[in-house]
């Protein structure tokens, strides 16, 4: 069973100084949070950029298309996650927050990370399939990856809802 602790240790590990438990920290610890998304999320695009080069050199014309879109969804995710106004929450001013409330923000900041990690490990898997001249399921393994970044913006805005709404 995953505990608290565990999730705050492995976060902890993700983004120095994680903590959502004293009141001059939440706003950092969400800032960070944010970082990093945004920071791997541009290496996964980065990756897919090269493979829409790839792509593009060989006259996937198609494959280069679903990128494109794909690196337009990645893009506008990376500015509404830049740009999230959490920092006018009311659980960033309050001194009390409830042990219910930070174990939401922490159960949001895990799902998050966690889909990150298949954002980010799927766009590897493409480009080193690509580099091996494995490219019969580009298109599928790129729709994955827009569905998982769905997930992940649906999360996002899950959280933004939860962090408004305090």
């Amino acid at each position: 069973m995953v505990t608290t602790t565990s999730v705050i240790e492995f976060l902890g590990k993700l983004v120095p100084g994680y903590d959502y438990r004293a009141k001059r920290s939440r706003l950092n610890t969400d800032r960070s949070v944010r970082e990093k998304l945004a920071r791997e999320l541009k290496k996964s695009a980065v990756n897919l950029k090269e493979v829409s080069d790839l792509a593009y050199r060989d006259g996937k014309r198609e494959v280069v298309d679903h990128i494109k879109d794909i690196l337009k969804a990645i893009d506008l995710f990376i500015v509404e996650i830049e740009d999230s106004p959490f920092g006018q929450s009311p659980l960033f001013k309050q001194d009390g927050v409830s042990d219910e409330d930070i174990d939401h923000m922490i159960e949001f900041d895990r799902l998050l990370v966690t889909e990150l990690e298949v954002i980010t490990k799927t766009s590897e898997l493409i480009y080193d399939h690509v580099l091996k001249g494995e490219t019969s399921d580009i298109i599928i393994q790129v729709r994955k990856l827009k569905k998982e970044l769905d997930v992940m913006k649906n999360t996002s805005s899950d959280r933004l809802d939860y962090f408004m709404k305090r």
